[in-house]
């Protein structure tokens, strides 16, 4: 799913007609409908039966149902599943009354996810209360043998805009299925995949790059499996080429405003120099890379999402350590006109936790840890191979081996 989010991105910048291109300021968007279910979605597991709310089967099923809870806003949105069907037949209760024997379903054609997977929609359904009520328009998918639901949005906003003298294509995506659009607090969101997206990308064929703070490459990408790419959360501001735009969105999606600012910069320093460190924050995701582990960075709070250290040994061969946990770059905030100093890194240290799972056997798991108490995987790749896993034995106090075997990578 997370690299389909980027190709889902692509395809829409690269769509449809010519839209309009206001001046800079605010800028009309209008609803494109994807033509496949991918982008950031969320699962929901599937009971036997039917759900506590649904009063009234389906008339016509053909086999034993499956019922689904749907993650949308507002109150519970039951879907039944029959996937005996030929083909499979997916019921929502939009309307929520609960009475599904008159609702007609939407028929499953192949999402082309694997064998068995089921795409159902675009539906429209109501979502939220009062000042936010909405509607999600939405795609759902089958996954493993139909015991889960994939709910993802079935479409985007799109729009040009023209800033700095050229045209840019944007694009948002409601990411966290409440039929609105808004800038997500990024270090409380925890999935930031899951809160509503944007991208920015030179209006079609091309599509390229937001440049980051150091001016050689990326800035946002929508998670950190895939390299940075234009993609990102939808923040409160962006950075296009080498300027920063304030970010508002109508509630609905149907306009956004860029507004050109100077944020007061500050310094990370992590003292490492091949390193690679990827961070969010209310601009959006830094990949940070050179610059002896010395960024400049806008002001604000940042969590920190991948560390990457590399070392060269005296043969030539390089070794790479990634992070398993982030230690103090985990939360971390950089003041204006100040620098943050954040150690970690080398030297690092072999660390062995020991848990009982399952009951009865002891699970050890390794790690390495640098000075900052951040850690790294024991998965190291030297020279572009990856080492095989290595041997473990364990001792008593007197030195007597009590268990030996090989280690696996999880």
């Amino acid at each position: 799913m997370r690299h389909a989010l980027l190709a889902v991105f692509a395809a829409v910048l690269v769509a449809g007609a010519a839209l309009p291109v206001r001046a800079q300021g605010e800028f009309p968007l209008k609803y494109v409908e994807s033509q496949d279910a991918n982008g950031p979605t969320t699962y929901t597991g599937g009971i036997d039966g039917t759900g506590p709310e649904i009063k009234v089967l389906p008339k016509g099923l053909a086999g034993k149902p499956t019922a689904f809870r749907l993650p949308l806003k507002g109150p519970v949105v039951w879907a039944v599943l029959d996937k005996s069907a030929s083909p499979p037949k997916l019921y929502v209760d939009a309307a929520r009354t609960g009475h599904l024997w008159a609702v007609e379903p939407l028929m499953g054609t192949p999402a082309g996810r694997g064998a068995g997977t089921m795409r159902f929609g675009p539906i429209a359904v109501p979502v939220g209360e009062g000042k936010e009520a909405a509607i999600a328009r939405v795609l759902l998918v089958t996954a493993d043998e139909a015991r889960i639901l994939g709910v993802t949005p079935a479409g985007s906003m799109v729009g040009d805009v023209k800033l700095a003298g050229a045209s840019y294509r944007v694009t948002l995506i409601d990411g966290d299925l409440d039929g609105r659009y808004a800038s997500a607090d990024l270090l409380a969101a925890g999935a930031a995949w899951q809160a509503d997206m944007i991208a920015i990308g030179p209006v079609p064929p091309a599509v390229a790059p937001i440049a980051r703070p150091d001016g050689g490459g990326r800035v946002g990408c929508s998670t950190n499996r895939i390299p940075a790419s234009e993609v990102m959360p939808l923040a409160k501001a962006v950075r296009v080429k080498d300027t920063y735009y304030r970010v508002q969105v109508a509630p609905d999606g149907a306009s956004i405003r860029l507004e050109k600012y100077e944020p007061k910069m500050g310094t990370l320093d992590i003292g490492v120099a091949d390193a690679r460190l990827r961070v969010m924050s209310d601009t959006g995701y830094y990949d940070l890379t050179g610059s002896d582990g010395k960024w400049q960075v806008p002001e604000g709070k940042y969590q920190g999402q991948v560390l990457t250290l590399s070392k060269t040994d005296a043969g030539g061969k390089t070794w790479t350590f990634t992070r398993q946990e982030m230690g103090p770059l985990a939360k971390f905030e950089v003041r204006g006109g100040e620098t943050t100093a954040i150690k970690v890194g080398p030297p690092l240290a072999l660390k062995v936790d020991a848990k009982n799972e399952p009951p009865g056997q002891v699970s050890l798991e390794i790690a390495l840890a640098g000075k900052g108490g951040e850690r790294y995987s024991v998965r190291l790749n030297h020279g572009g191979s990856l080492l095989p896993p290595p041997t473990v034995q364990v001792f008593d106090a007197s030195g007597n081996v009590l268990a030996e075997g090989k280690a696996e990578y999880g």
